[in-house]
């Protein structure tokens, strides 16, 4: 399966943008293919629920490798928090799977648009 959030990833930061910018437009995208499920969602296959879910899982698990890089400089609380995020995302990522509703899928966009936000210094 292609992997389109690690290919959005590398695209974006071979052309020398600022990684905090990267991972704001990353989330950024994320959340909104995932608000495209829930604004559409009775027009959703469980394939459409599936490919955009998997683009934000995806997404997480290389912010997580990021976080966890023994060469990141951010301090162990905010690691310590984002690892948390991740945990969530993830577990909430299968709870969707298992029990398609559109409203939980509205934490994983929050999060997504609110650490959007704080990278680029909004937050």
């Amino acid at each position: 399966m292609y992997n389109q959030a690690a290919a959005a990833y590398q695209k974006m930061s071979q052309t020398g943008v600022n990684p905090r910018d990267l991972e704001a437009t990353l989330l950024m995208k994320a959340a909104g293919k995932l608000q495209n499920v829930v604004d559409n969602w009775e027009e959703m296959t469980p394939d459409d629920l599936n490919e955009q879910l998997t683009y934000n899982r995806r997404l997480w698990t290389y912010l997580l490798a990021a976080v966890r890089d023994e060469g990141n400089p951010l301090p162990d609380q905010i690691k310590m928090n984002i690892t948390n995020l991740g945990v969530f995302i993830m577990n909430r990522t299968l709870e969707v799977l298992r029990h398609p509703n559109p409203q939980r899928m509205e934490a994983l966009i929050s999060i997504n648009r609110n650490i959007a936000e704080g990278l680029r210094g909004r937050g």
